[in-house]
């Protein structure tokens, strides 16, 4: 199986390492500059420890899969090219849009999305730290999954990475959207790695935050496969040591995927009539952050 990533940050350099290292045909989409720095290596420390150079190419042409790991806010400008290119794609993305963009553009038979709770950082001299292992989870867009993204979990599997394969994507992308909602803001505003939030008024911020998703989702029927509070407690657990993406976004002034995240779940609390004030403010704050950087 040839498996393309686009956008080797984080976690796409985690996983293209675990894929490769597990026997799969791994290329690097990118161009210019970012492809110059890609030809000289991936860089991956901690749980993965992986030092190879990868095939680039700046097409994802005659690859079985996409991956798309980049910032959700990137991923609208990229639509033209992922329809033109006309390979399936695995949305990676945090938040609750980019599966539902990737499906409208491309076709929901051609989109699947991927949703963990690995944790990893990129360092300033473009080395990759891979903090925390976490859950993985496969499914498609919509219904069952195919035989294609079958063959994509045991490439996943033959790197280490055991992810369970979902009929039920969107209620595991809310889980996830809830549990983010619960530790990302609060962790990026208090300048803290994840694990310091299991404890005093930063874990009671949290705790509301997961509350006001969990009550979004139960209005809109989403039935959950699991506890979000749990499921958050989990990431501050198997990744205490993570500072976690927007945290990682605030601290390099990048912009974050607040929007995709808590943005979404205060919109469609809006749109229901359920109260979101503790999420509110962590989305207001954060792009007061935003504004200043």
């Amino acid at each position: 199986m040839t498996i393309a990533l686009l956008g080797a940050g984080s976690l796409g350099s985690v996983l293209a390492a675990r894929l490769a290292q597990g026997g799969a045909e791994v290329v690097l989409v990118a161009d210019g500059a970012r492809a110059e720095r890609l030809h000289r290596g991936l860089r991956v420390e901690g749980l993965t420890q992986f030092r190879e150079t990868l095939a680039v190419q700046s097409t994802p042409e005659g690859c079985d899969w996409l991956l798309l790991c980049t910032k959700s806010w990137q991923l609208e400008p990229l639509l033209p090219r992922l329809e033109a290119w006309g390979v399936p794609v695995v949305a990676c993305q945090n938040g609750l849009l980019a599966v539902e963009m990737l499906a409208e553009a491309l076709g929901a038979e051609n989109v699947a999305g991927f949703v963990t709770g690995l944790g990893a950082a990129l360092r300033p001299d473009g080395s990759v730290h891979h903090a925390g292992g976490g859950y993985a989870v496969l499914g498609a867009a919509v219904g069952a999954p195919t035989a294609a993204l079958r063959r994509l979990r045991n490439a996943f599997a033959a790197g280490g990475i055991e992810a369970t394969l979902t009929s039920d994507l969107q209620s595991e992308l809310w889980l996830k959207a809830i549990a983010n909602n619960a530790i990302n803001p609060v962790a990026a505003l208090a300048g803290v790695p994840n694990g310091a939030l299991r404890k005093g008024a930063l874990r009671e911020r949290a705790r509301a935050a997961c509350r006001e998703g969990t009550a979004v989702a139960a209005t809109l029927e989403i039935a959950l496969p699991g506890d979000a509070w749990e499921r958050a407690l989990e990431i501050m657990e198997r990744a205490a040591e993570n500072r976690c993406s927007m945290l990682q976004d605030l601290e390099a002034q990048r912009p974050t995927e607040i929007d995709a995240i808590t943005g979404t779940i205060v919109r469609r609390g809006r749109r229901t009539g359920v109260p979101t004030p503790v999420s509110e403010a962590l989305l207001r704050t954060i792009r007061e952050r935003e504004a200043r950087s």
